[in-house]
């Protein structure tokens, strides 16, 4: 059995990974072996979260006539989503984060609660499901940034995970005494030393220093406390930090985008990328690149998480019809002003029903975008030739991911699809309406994957590392 495993994923990674053949048997035998070892050799489940986002990803999802756009200010709200992922068994319940008022036209304010504040009180009412708070790399300091989540982490009894960022607009660099950004590749470098400080900290202080005798009056052993003594290019720490490492582990790691130097950052650190794919094989694409960038890395591969908007019903006809009633809240040249806001271009010469002309190089951009969603964007339009309309039609949710419309069985048809043909190893859910399309989704779709045996009908632990069921040592 475990020669047959070996051979199997030898052949498919050999296929898609330009490295030597030597190393990739090397690679892929210690892979299999360790994934043998662990006992995951039963069917592979896909690895379901949900992004809670204001009322909804939609912009117009607070105009509708019953939205909850008046408790978005309440964390009963956010604890009311949070419980219902849990119910549906995700892997976990994950909040972003904007320094800024929003510029997004959402007509309300987007980001409301701090995020590990918000997930402090979630995680007293929740019990299993992860919880995921989003730090910007480019404004915290990695000591404070190491204290807050340990803290939640032991708070939530091996919860929490951290979405880094490096954070994307000027708007919010002027709140922290900046005029503006650095640029990207700086903006990286920062957060690569930042993940290793905090990485460092969770090590320098484990439970083991933790004795306790009261007899002898000695509290702590120093042999298990190592002080950093850390001169850096961006940071300077001296001592270690002040909140124990628990045996179960430090918080987990995330992160989102699909730039270069964030793929480069994801397969040193994390444990799943939250990404863009328009299509199969955008998804197929990318998820090949992190694999075989992590294979070099001597790493084992982060999830790949592209986002995904779902509008369901029992019948197919009133799925489309909550997406139409939210798309005909945006006039034309309003979603047309947001598409080009987003890609940099100006957009006032395309026609409405003819192909999109080719996008330039985002280097040649003279505006500042989001790179992975020019990006995503960009390839779509070539390998798909879409129209304006249909590019308007896709981008209708936020920052237009992939969305499916249609029953519980065709939602769930397109997802393993998706997922059987390694275009991802699950998707991070984001509902255009909050709670009620996402309570959709957790009553309809979730019973379908999981009587096709692809997700989990109960939690197995209560710890966010296991739910992810992965092993992010070095191999």
């Amino acid at each position: 059995m475990i020669l047959y495993i070996i051979i199997l994923r030898y052949k498919i990674v050999s296929r898609y990974c330009k490295i030597s053949t030597i190393h990739i048997r090397y690679m892929q035998i210690k892979m299999t072996i360790l994934t043998y070892n662990k006992g995951l050799m039963t069917m592979k489940h896909m690895h379901l979260s949900v992004l809670a986002y204001s009322t909804g990803l939609h912009p117009a999802s607070w105009r509708l006539p019953h939205s909850y756009v008046e408790e978005v200010g309440d964390i009963d709200f956010q604890i009311k989503l949070a419980k219902l992922a849990e119910k549906g068994k995700l892997d976990a319940f994950f909040l972003g984060d904007g320094q800024y008022i929003s510029g997004e036209e959402t007509g309300h304010i987007s980001y409301y609660f701090e995020p590990l504040t918000a997930l402090a009180a979630i995680s007293r009412e929740t019990h299993s499901i992860g919880l995921i708070g989003t730090i910007s790399s480019s404004f915290y300091e990695p000591y404070l940034a190491a204290r807050m989540l340990s803290s939640l982490h032991q708070i939530s009894h091996g919860r929490i995970g951290a979405n880094i960022v490096t954070s994307q607009f000027d708007l919010e660099a002027q709140n922290y005494s900046m005029q503006a950004l650095p640029h990207l590749e700086k903006r990286y470098e920062r957060a690569d030393e930042f993940i290793n400080v905090m990485k460092k900290l969770w090590e320098s202080f484990t439970v083991e220093a933790i004795v306790n005798h009261k007899n002898s009056g000695i509290g702590l052993n120093h042999q298990y406390i190592h002080p950093l003594h850390y001169q850096g290019k961006y940071f300077q720490v001296a001592g270690a930090i002040n909140i124990p490492t628990p045996k179960y582990g430090r918080p987990r790691l995330f992160q989102a985008g699909t730039s270069i130097p964030g793929r480069d950052l994801a397969v040193r650190h994390v444990d799943a990328i939250f990404s863009i794919a328009w299509n199969l094989q955008d998804g197929q694409q990318f998820r090949q690149d992190i694999h075989q960038r992590a294979m070099e890395a001597n790493r084992q591969p982060p999830l790949v998480l592209p986002g995904l908007t779902v509008y369901v019903d029992e019948n197919e006809k009133d799925a489309y019809k909550l997406k139409q009633q939210l798309d005909d809240m945006i006039p034309l040249e309003k979603r047309k002003k947001q598409l080009s806001k987003a890609i940099g271009l100006d957009i006032s010469e395309w026609t409405l029903d003819e192909v999109v002309p080719s996008l330039p190089p985002y280097d040649a951009l003279e505006k500042k975008v989001i790179k992975s969603v020019y990006e995503a964007v960009q390839r779509a339009v070539m390998t798909e030739h879409l129209t304006l309309r249909d590019v308007l039609d896709r981008f209708g949710t936020w920052v237009g991911h992939k969305t499916i419309v249609g029953t519980p069985e065709q939602v769930a048809d397109e997802m393993i699809e998706w997922f059987e043909k390694e275009a991802c190893d699950g998707f991070m859910l984001m509902s255009p309406t909050y709670p009620n399309a996402f309570e959709k989704f957790i009553d309809l779709v979730i019973p379908v994957l999981q009587a096709r045996g692809v997700f989990r009908k109960e939690y197995e632990s209560h710890m966010l590392k296991d739910h992810l069921n992965i092993n992010t040592e070095k191999l």
